[in-house]
């Protein structure tokens, strides 16, 4: 009997369907070679088993007690193999591989299935308390398009993101919008489109059987809108002046940043108070002139934001402080003061040899001196170092807050 360590036998299924059909369909197609599924992909076999991405030492440890000396030389020989050279591989290896249904059932199920949902975990805190069914949903999205995933940046993890963050939240009814939502990234006539239209089913019946207040949410969940349109939203409210927005990363977090930004803009355009994006929104921001800085905001100095209590102007000052004290300036320095600096010092080095040399000092003490001489140079250059980069922090400080980044 299989052990499915905590998913449904629905959702197993659906994995095996979707990498490989059916155990006919896999003895007549898969068996005998590996295949290289996308630009991506590694040499892959078995169900799903994409031996490009994985090393030596775990191939060894999935098939070296499953297949022959021979063929493991071969499987361990796609380690590491992605994209063009994946595909030469396959084809350079093929009548060399011969893996079982058994075989490639067994790996699956006690090496790939209890390993992934491990990931899963590490990279989508509170997969592992799911239901079966949607559990297994999550670990059929994590084994196919990478548990990382759920933590990469960009537009196109998106979805996978906000996913980990309604598991964390406890907002399971977003989930199966989402899921559909990353159907954007393929063609229709695609399988992985059909595929996550059976994940996000199959994670609704599992909320229906084991997480049934969340099921009864489902109805009254908005569509998630394209991570694209959020990126142009995001994108443009940055443009007009609503730099709050956070970062431009395609997710319409719940009470995040970028609805918050949107509220703002909504308010100050006289438009319905909705944290949605929709067609009415877009054609606001389209037309929507930047926000006005005053006149003083726009001539505002250092000593303004110091007056105003600014920590970051405070922090800097006290770097400059500790920069002078190095230089030994007496706790101060200026843009002046470090162009003189770094003039001056190019020849003092050279000329206390010159200087002490004529003294007739016997050649021990001159060294100590020089060395000393260093040493002095080098905490002052050190000074120097410290004073540059504060004084280009309150700059940039400065200047974000004249073009209204910064209360």
């Amino acid at each position: 009997m299989l052990d499915l360590h905590g998913i449904s036998r629905a959702a197993f299924d659906l994995v095996i369907a979707q990498e490989v059909t059916s155990p006919a369909v896999y003895e007549k197609k898969y068996r005998c070679r590996l295949e290289c599924p996308g630009e991506q992909s590694g040499p892959t076999g078995g169900i799903g088993y994409d031996f490009g991405t994985q090393s030596r030492a775990q191939i060894q440890a999935d098939w070296g007690t499953r297949v022959d000396g021979g063929m493991l030389r071969v499987l361990c020989g796609a380690s590491g193999k992605r994209g063009a050279a994946a595909a030469s591989y396959c084809r350079a290896t093929r009548g060399q591989v011969d893996i079982p249904w058994d075989v490639a059932l067994d790996v699956f199920a006690n090496h790939d299935l209890p390993r992934y949902l491990a990931i899963l975990e590490r990279y989508c805190p509170g997969a592992s308390r799911l239901g079966p069914d949607c559990k297994g949903v999550l670990f059929s999205i994590a084994y196919n398009r990478d548990a990382a995933g759920f933590a990469k940046p960009g537009p196109r993890y998106a979805e996978m993101r906000e996913i980990r963050a309604c598991v964390a939240s406890g907002d399971l009814a977003r989930i199966p919008g989402l899921i559909r939502s990353m159907q954007r990234l393929w063609p229709k006539t695609s399988g992985l489109y059909g595929r996550r239209e059976t994940e996000a089913r199959l994670f609704e019946k599992g909320l229906a059987e084991h997480h049934p207040e969340a099921h009864a949410e489902l109805p009254h969940v908005p569509p998630a809108p394209e991570p694209d349109v959020v990126v142009h939203v995001q994108t443009r409210l940055r443009e007009l002046g609503y730099f709050d927005a956070g970062a431009i990363d395609g997710q319409l977090v719940p009470k995040g940043r970028t609805e918050a930004a949107i509220l703002a803009f909504r308010h100050e355009h006289d438009l319905p108070l909705e944290p949605g994006i929709d067609d009415e929104l877009l054609a606001a921001l389209a037309r929507a002139e930047p926000r006005q800085v005053s006149e003083l905001r726009k001539s505002a100095a250092a000593s303004d934001l110091r007056e105003q209590g600014s920590e970051t102007i405070a922090i800097t000052d006290q770097a400059k402080g500790w920069a002078g004290k190095l230089f030994g300036s007496g706790g101060t320095l200026s843009i002046a003061g470090v162009l003189a600096w770094i003039t001056d010092k190019a020849t003092a080095v050279s000329g206390a040899k010159e200087a002490v040399g004529g003294l007739g000092i016997p050649p021990q003490a001159l060294v100590w001196l020089l060395a000393t001489v260093v040493v002095l140079a080098i905490f002052a250059g050190l000074g120097v170092l410290i004073w540059v980069v504060a004084h280009k922090i309150e700059q940039k400080r400065v200047a974000d807050y004249r073009v209204g980044k910064n209360t």
